[in-house]
């Protein structure tokens, strides 16, 4: 196989990574001091991808125009919508099978919603890892594989980027057993990568993906809880299994992502641009 068309995902991937890790290493050498920097390994991949793709392309265009590329109506409403149902429905079935219960006192949280600050550094943190995901590696590989292999690569690297984050959280405060918690969190982010590669593979835009990120780390951790941090949600019970992040949005993914699948196997036809 010739791997010359790849090498810039190939180097892009490969120094993602080593700084993630490197840099989770370093805030874990010291947790008490260094966790709350933890959230700016979100930055990484785009302070990455944004270079690379200079050098790759010599354009400035080619790293702003999947940010201005019109978005169909009906994947914006998607990104909000989605996730939003994705979590309901984790949160009924849980309920249901008795895995989980409901905490009203938590109700409150649905009208406190964070201040302007609070989102736009949020969304700052989520552009740093959807720019380069989805609007760097998601679209080099698309564009020189079928879109369905580009997005299980972006999906095994994504999950990748979070498994020594996860298993050093869950290990400091601790949540359970970190080697499971990890390979189950893991397992979550690539099933999640199928809906999140519709987003930008269906507009050619990065915007959908930043959306449908925002609301999920919004309504995910207050209803189900923050698997992250070993935090109760207004659904309560195990985390690990009632979890969007756990083994009920896996199974639930798994279910959905056969859709995501067919359709972009067969109605996605992403060209280079």
């Amino acid at each position: 196989m010739n791997l010359r068309p790849y090498r810039w995902p190939i180097i892009y991937t490969c120094i993602v990574l080593a700084i993630t890790w490197i840099f989770t290493a370093f805030v874990f050498s010291s947790p008490q001091q260094y966790l709350s920097y933890i959230v700016y390994v979100m930055y990484i991949p785009a302070l990455v991808a944004i270079p690379l793709a200079y050098i790759q392309h010599r354009s400035l265009r080619k790293i702003v125009k999947p940010m201005i590329n019109r978005i169909p109506l009906s994947v914006l409403l998607f990104s909000i919508v989605y996730p939003i149902l994705f979590i309901v429905i984790c949160a009924a079935v849980t309920y249901l099978v008795k895995l989980s219960e409901f905490n009203g006192d938590q109700l409150i949280r649905l009208s406190q919603f964070p201040a302007i600050t609070v989102i736009l550094m949020g969304l700052l943190r989520i552009f740093g890892e959807e720019y380069g995901w989805r609007a760097y590696l998601l679209h080099e590989l698309a564009v020189l594989k079928r879109p369905v292999t580009a997005t299980v690569f972006v999906g095994l690297v994504w999950a990748a980027f979070h498994g020594p984050i996860v298993y050093q959280l869950a290990k400091y405060f601790n949540t359970g057993n970190p080697l499971l918690i990890c390979i189950v969190q893991m397992l979550a982010v690539f099933v999640f990568s199928f809906p999140f590669a519709y987003t930008y593979l269906a507009s050619g835009n990065v915007i959908p993906a930043i959306i449908f990120h925002f609301v999920w780390n919004l309504y995910n951790p207050i209803i189900l809880g923050n698997i992250y941090y070993n935090q109760s949600g207004i659904m309560s019970g195990n985390i690990l299994l009632i979890n969007g992040e756990g083994v009920a949005g896996v199974i639930l993914g798994i279910v959905f992502i056969f859709w995501f699948l067919k359709y972009i196997q067969h109605h996605l036809r992403f060209q280079r641009s």
